[in-house]
């Protein structure tokens, strides 16, 4: 099967609402995070993904290879359920948008500790969370970095799945305003996607929605490791692009 062309490569948040804002259950969940934490909302909804949707799969591979594995966090409590107001995607999706390309651990770091922006979203924040935990100090640090690292690598596999699979011509979409209000991973026209493979978390705000979603589960049980990062195989990825394109463009 030919590979389709993907002309348009941005999705606002405005895209996002119109697509998802379309029943009962998300009109409440969406109204609830509206009305709450304005500098968020604003922040969220005038962000537009982009840069994200152009990597290749060799520039996510790059960023793999210079991140190191989190491994196993000590267990401090105040860390382990520190919650800071903006979700970890908001982070990594305005980091990618502003330096116009993905960075390896190294450089997002660097650039969250020096970004004016990027700073008051996770590093302060973060310093304050190792400040009032009720541990040693050493050990709430080094379990913030695993914490902050593990986040990163799970939104390096993510980015690597979207990226191979539209390399195949998926028209696959992505946006923090999708990820944490509506709870979609990642979506291809009416088709809920979850990068990791599994269970869908936003069946149950979308289940009414007229003309229905469909919600599909890409399987990956197998990884390798690339630098720290687990990434689906090869077979894993071609099964689940050859399964996409016979439900998307049945013959």
């Amino acid at each position: 099967m030919p590979v389709r062309n993907l002309s348009v490569m941005t999705t606002t948040a405005l895209d996002v609402r119109r697509t998802f804002n379309v029943t009962q259950e998300t009109r409440f969940h969406f109204n609830g995070w509206f009305s709450k934490r304005k500098h968020v909302v604003d922040h969220v909804m005038a962000h537009t993904t982009d840069t994200v949707l152009r990597l290749a799969p060799e520039e996510v591979v790059d960023a793999c290879l210079s991140t190191p594995g989190a491994g196993p966090p000590p267990d401090v409590v105040d860390i382990r359920e520190w919650r800071p107001e903006f979700a970890f995607t908001h982070v990594a999706h305005h980091v990618v948008e502003t330096l116009g390309r993905l960075p390896g651990w190294d450089e997002f770091r660097e650039f969250c500790e020096t970004d004016d922006r990027t700073r008051s979203m996770l590093w302060t924040p973060a310093q304050e969370a190792i400040a009032d935990a009720r541990a040693d100090k050493a050990q709430a640090r080094d379990a913030m970095r695993r914490k902050v690292l593990a986040d990163f690598t799970a939104f390096l596999r993510d980015t690597y799945v979207v990226a191979e699979l539209r390399r195949n011509g998926l028209d696959v979409r992505v946006h923090p305003l999708a990820d944490v209000v509506f709870q979609v991973d990642a979506w291809v026209e009416r088709l809920i996607l979850n990068p990791r493979g599994g269970a869908q978390r936003s069946e149950a705000l979308l289940v009414h929605a007229m003309p229905p979603f469909f919600f599909h589960d890409l399987g990956f049980t197998e990884s390798e490791h690339v630098g720290g990062v687990p990434l689906p195989t090869r077979a894993q990825l071609g099964r689940a692009v050859r399964s996409l394109r016979a439900i998307l463009y049945p013959r």
